[in-house]
């Protein structure tokens, strides 16, 4: 005969339990490589391998489109939402047709919320080299509407020069496109200090923080 023990009130029940699911941890400082977030730097690399291809199809109703904005966009939010001051995130591929630049950006919104005037930080994708821009950017539309396709730019380094100077950053090598387009090169002008990545994006993560850094040091922000 086999003496079966005792089993305990409950332990039955103990062992049925579900496990706790573990949930992700918020980002920190890192550009979202805490845990339970995908990194964003390869993601934006994915995008800017992917972007030549998704656009010839209509932007409307494209998964890519769709993961851009939404997707890529909260990835950023969860980067930079450990900071102190208040970001407003926005990301576009461009409506109603396909961008030559798409981008993400971080705007303090006191100073600007939106990519055609003001500064603010802007992740650009530069699809013709396969390119990841980190840049702390002065909005280049309005310029460009209000003087043209060449005082516009002009009055762009301009401001880009003085942005520098209150950092007391020397001048990087003059930021160059493979994009096409008078926008473009308002970007190009208009960039204060930049950063690149192609293929590698190691360092985006502080390289995006530092950027954020002097942003906050140039415009305030109220958290």
């Amino acid at each position: 005969m086999v003496h079966r023990r005792a089993v305990p009130p409950g332990a039955e029940i103990q062992a049925l339990r579900p496990r706790a699911a573990v949930c992700g941890l918020r980002a920190r400082g890192d550009g979202g490589r805490a845990a339970g977030l995908t990194p964003l730097g390869p993601v934006l690399h994915q995008a800017a391998r992917n972007y030549v291809h998704a656009r010839r199809r209509p932007v409307g109703g494209s998964a890519f489109a769709r993961h851009f904005r939404r997707d890529m966009a909260q990835m950023l939010r969860d980067a930079v939402a450990h900071r102190p001051e208040r970001l407003m995130v926005r990301a576009s591929v461009g409506a109603p047709g396909w961008a030559a630049v798409p981008w993400l950006a971080c705007f303090a919104p006191h100073v600007t919320r939106s990519m055609r005037h003001g500064l603010y930080v802007a992740i650009l994708i530069d699809a013709p080299a396969e390119a990841v821009i980190l840049s702390l950017q002065h909005g280049a539309a309005e310029a460009l509407t209000r003087h043209g396709p060449i005082a516009g730019p002009a009055m762009l380094r301009a401001m880009a020069e003085e942005t520098r100077a209150r950092l007391d950053r020397p001048a990087p090598p003059p930021l160059t496109l493979a994009a096409a387009g008078d926008l473009a090169r308002g970007y190009e002008a208009g960039s204060a200090l930049w950063r690149s990545w192609r293929g590698d994006m190691g360092g985006f993560g502080p390289a995006l923080q530092a950027m954020l850094d002097d942003y906050r040091a140039l415009v305030g922000g109220a958290s």
